[in-house]
């Protein structure tokens, strides 16, 4: 069984506001960068046949591209594409992160790489001691409520056949992540129309929080 894993990542954060704080990273380029290394050891100790696709967008050092180049299987960086790049470094976190989801499901699209499921991790989140891959290998699309109106999306696992129809939602819903609508909340309307649908109460994932420095475990 074949488990991709995306992790979004941008380990030089740019020095600009988003729309609700000023403060965009509290970390350093070196703590993000060590953080997102440990992000991709758990998942290679914790998720097995994991594929690992980190989709990145920033400058990176020749230290922290030869670390990825051996430890990913695909890296795929943004920082030269402008119109990708306006939209991650901007105010909107939402379209940051929806921008950087399209380019890596587009990229698995065209290649036809298959697999069986498909989880997202965010860069410099971490897999604890909590988490149970026995919750994730099989046909649903897992997902944790982080209340009424939000899914987590700091970790999911989606379905190989709700890829494309996932891509397809995040094009088509351009104009919300433009007007900072908050992902968590589009990503929920996503898993209200779609089947399958498992709901756990504790994805097994911990990270700190870029703007707080806050330690999170959901």
């Amino acid at each position: 069984m074949k488990n991709i894993v995306l992790i979004t990542s941008i380990i030089r954060t740019p020095n600009l506001p988003l729309s609700y704080t000023n403060t965009r990273s509290v970390y350093s380029p070196l703590d993000r960068f060590l953080q997102t290394k440990y992000t991709i050891e758990t998942v290679k100790n914790k998720i097995p046949n994991s594929y690992i696709i980190l989709i990145e967008c920033s400058h990176l050092n020749n230290d922290e591209m030869l670390y990825f180049n051996n430890n990913c299987d695909i890296v795929i960086n943004l920082f030269n594409d402008i119109k990708c790049k306006h939209f991650i470094h901007g105010p909107s976190k939402g379209a940051g992160e929806g921008t950087m989801a399209i380019k890596a499901l587009e990229y698995i699209i065209n290649n036809n790489i298959k697999f069986d499921n498909f989880f997202k991790i965010s860069g410099r989140y971490y897999l604890n001691n909590d988490f149970n891959i026995n919750n994730y290998i099989n046909n649903y699309n897992v997902v944790k409520k982080t209340d009424s109106i939000s899914i987590n999306t700091s970790f999911y696992k989606l379905n190989y056949s709700f890829i494309q129809p996932f891509q397809i939602f995040l094009i088509n819903n351009y104009p919300l992540m433009k007007k900072c609508i908050g992902y968590e909340m589009l990503f929920k309307n996503f898993i209200d129309v779609i089947s399958v649908v498992k709901y756990i109460n504790n994805l097994g994932c911990s990270g700190n929080i870029a703007v707080s420095g806050e330690l999170v475990s959901a």
